[in-house]
């Protein structure tokens, strides 16, 4: 398997639920979860006690406790999601669900998709897009 199909495992078990998440709560905090050495999928959370934390302190804590988990060599790949406000192709805000993905063997895309909170509060997606990643965890 490639590290693009290995980090697709990923993305298949991640962005549904941040779909979930927003048609439910309209909101979420970052998440994330990791290929392991055997290819089975693990989640991964972070919590300091705070009830309510600051979701660039979560987005930081994941990536630390997947730069931990790299350099100890017991993952494969890495999936962390948050919610961004981000340009659109015809260069408009939008919100989208963000899907950070990175591979040991120096793999690493960002898959988007946006959505919009339309009347009576419905979650509408658009077409996922896709960028370059950068190695932050590997």
């Amino acid at each position: 398997m490639t590290p693009k199909e290995q980090c697709e495992i990923l993305l298949d078990k991640l962005l549904p639920f941040a779909e979930q998440q927003m048609k439910k709560y309209r909101e979420f905090y970052p998440f994330a979860a990791v290929l392991l050495e055997d290819d089975s999928v693990e989640l991964t959370a972070s919590y300091d006690g705070n009830e309510h934390p600051e979701p660039k302190a979560v987005l930081e804590d994941l990536k630390q406790i997947h730069k931990k988990l790299a350099s100890e060599g017991k993952i494969k790949a890495s999936g962390i999601v948050w919610n961004a406000g981000v340009n659109s192709a015809d260069g408009k805000p939008t919100d989208a669900i963000i899907v950070s993905l990175e591979h040991k063997d120096n793999y690493s895309v960002i898959v988007g998709e946006p959505y919009k909170i339309g009347l009576f509060k419905t979650v509408s997606f658009g077409n996922l897009f896709a960028m370059e990643g950068k190695q932050d965890i590997f």
